[in-house]
């Protein structure tokens, strides 16, 4: 038997879309290169958005649109925020919400017991889901949930409140990923809801980054492991000294969603704009050539003008290495879908144009730094250009770097010039 996985949303759900896809394996099933092959569909939603959601469905209903003789299984966010209309999606045969998906594979079983793979005669062991050519990153969840209540977000009605996974748990997933033995994942993302919220027997995140770094391997096996987004309120100055290991990637996602303080009162973020530059200062000074990354929202219900030219002033001088812009929209269920002072939908667009083009120009000046200078490059599956294929990959400091010569490298950590910005990112050679 056959499944395939489509995975929308987070990274933390990428983390538990493979963790099904190693359990399905271990069951003796196949994990499939696309629908047309499948005889199971497993959709993994989401609900942060409203298109989230339409994704979802469309996802959920594509079998049927295609004629294909399959089950469709509807698990996630989507399942739980709205599980009467998940239910009724075309398609659907079953809806696991999150608070049961842990046992997605028992709960199949049960549901389409004609599905059931012959025992396999052999252990399967795949660190990841799906092989792809030039998959270069896979995800470690060590918690979910969350206790904070901002006014914009969802995902606590639909993920419930904050658990950490115990350490030799996370340790174990780790050791399958990047096993000492032979290769594994170049590069493991650390993901949750809120990962500055671990807490397991007293122990908190740098705890957990120091455990995960002593029990990765070193030498020429050795991946490099990712921080995926931290509370800037949460973070935990333990950090810094950890990031001195190169195989800690020398970049920070701090979500900041508006420099305004007027805006972030009202949105429940519990710190100011002076706060928030000055744990940037402390990062910085800690941590030279540190990439850091954020999300802002633009069009926040009681923003003003005046609210929006001090976000946007925040934002220009905070020299990010991206952002992420986004324009506010209701979420049914949220503090924020009541307040008063929601703006026309022509007003949040016209200052999320604004935003997204100083995203453009913070993510421009930051490529124009790289220039002249040498850096490890993650290879990941090329591109296609104009005369061919043309490498690209990561750096560790998170930048976007596209070579030719690198597009025969997918997968594989070799060094490059910097040459010159480009769209996108900066272009490299590996002369």
């Amino acid at each position: 038997m056959r499944v395939y996985f489509t995975n929308l949303g987070c990274k933390l759900n990428q983390a538990e879309t493979e963790r099904w896809a190693r359990d399905f394996a271990a069951a003796g099933w196949q994990v499939a290169a696309g629908i047309d092959d499948a005889d199971l569909h497993v959709v993994h939603s989401c609900t942060v958005t409203a298109e989230a959601e339409r994704s979802s469905r469309r996802a959920a209903g594509r079998g049927k649109r295609k004629g294909l003789p399959l089950r469709t299984v509807l698990a996630g966010c989507y399942a739980n925020s709205h599980p009467e209309a998940a239910a009724r999606a075309a398609g659907v045969d079953l809806i696991v919400p999150n608070e049961d998906k842990a046992d997605l594979l028992g709960h199949v079983t049960r549901a389409f017991p004609g599905l059931a793979p012959p025992p396999s005669p052999i252990e399967i062991d795949i660190p990841c889901s799906a092989p792809e050519p030039g998959r270069t990153r896979t995800f470690l969840k060590v918690e979910d949930g969350c206790d904070m209540r901002c006014a914009f977000c969802i995902i606590p009605s639909v993920r419930g409140g904050q658990r950490s996974r115990p350490l030799p748990e996370v340790i174990a997933d780790l050791r399958a990923l990047a096993p000492a033995d032979r290769p594994g994942a170049p590069e493991i993302v650390v993901t949750g809801v809120q990962i500055s919220s671990y807490r397991w027997q007293g122990l908190r995140l740098p705890d957990l980054v120091a455990a995960l770094l002593d029990a990765l391997p070193t030498g020429e096996r050795a991946p490099r492991l990712r921080l995926s987004s931290i509370a800037p309120w949460e973070f935990d100055r333990r950090l810094l000294p950890l990031f001195a290991d190169p195989r800690l990637c020398r970049h920070l996602h701090l979500s900041l969603q508006s420099g305004a303080a007027a805006t972030l009162k009202r949105m429940r973020r519990p710190y100011s704009p002076e706060r928030y530059a000055g744990l940037l200062g402390e990062i910085r000074a800690a941590v030279p050539g540190v990439a850091i990354t954020t999300d802002v929202i633009a069009g926040f219900p009681g923003e003003s003008d005046e609210d929006f030219e001090e976000s946007l002033g925040f934002v220009a001088g905070a020299d990010f290495a991206k952002i992420h812009a986004f324009p506010y929209s209701p979420r049914p269920g949220t503090e924020a879908a009541s307040l008063p002072g929601q703006l026309p939908a022509a007003t949040i667009h016209a200052r999320n144009v604004r935003l997204v083009a100083l995203a453009a120009e913070a993510e421009r000046r930051h490529a124009e730094r790289q220039v002249g200078r040498r850096a490890n490059v993650l290879w990941e599956h090329p591109r296609q250009g104009p005369d061919g294929p043309i490498g690209q990959g990561l750096t560790n400091d998170y930048v976007r770097v596209f070579c030719p010569e690198a597009a025969n490298l997918a997968g594989i950590f070799a060094e490059a010039e910097l040459i010159a910005v480009t769209t996108g990112g900066v272009s490299g050679s590996l002369s």
